[in-house]
């Protein structure tokens, strides 16, 4: 049962992460919003209060841990836990090896792993605390699939 977990989601403004945000509120979950575009997620907050749901949002740039460790504190200080960490940032930069686009690559693998990894780091103790706690991490079929120019983040997934 999801009503009345609290539930961070990362990669929360757009997409799978906006959407997941929605469902989980309109089943009666309180949820964490984080991405760096916080006019976006200022939006979306107020969307799902209007509708009834419990939303707040930070600035989150997943691969600065004092990020990942400041949202688990706002959720902690505003509804007294974290039953689930969704870690759902990512991107998806697509060009073939071939380009040379190193900047990408490294972009890639910072925010689709060392991402997940801060986001873990920033959670861990507070479900060891707890005694409980889920993460949740997105995937993607690019990662048991070769697209064509899609090799970085197939490898990051």
């Amino acid at each position: 049962m999801i009503k009345d977990k609290v539930v961070i989601i990362t990669g929360a403004s757009s997409g799978i992460g906006e959407a997941t945000a929605r469902l989980l509120a309109s089943q009666g979950a309180k949820v964490v919003l984080g991405a760096r575009r916080t006019e976006r997620l200022k939006q979306i907050a107020g969307e799902i209060g209007k509708a009834g749901g419990e939303a707040i949002y930070a600035e989150l740039d997943v691969t600065k841990p004092e990020h990942n460790e400041n949202i688990v504190r706002l959720a902690k200080d505003t509804f007294g836990r974290v039953d689930v960490v969704f870690l759902n940032a990512g991107i998806m930069p697509t060009a073939p090896l071939s380009a040379m686009k190193v900047a990408d690559w490294h972009r890639t693998v910072d925010i689709n792993v060392r991402g997940v990894l801060n986001g873990v780091a920033a959670v861990l103790p507070t479900f060891i605390k707890q005694k409980s706690g889920h993460v949740i991490s997105t995937s993607s079929v690019a990662g048991l699939k070769a697209y064509p120019g899609s090799a970085v983040y197939g490898g990051t997934k």
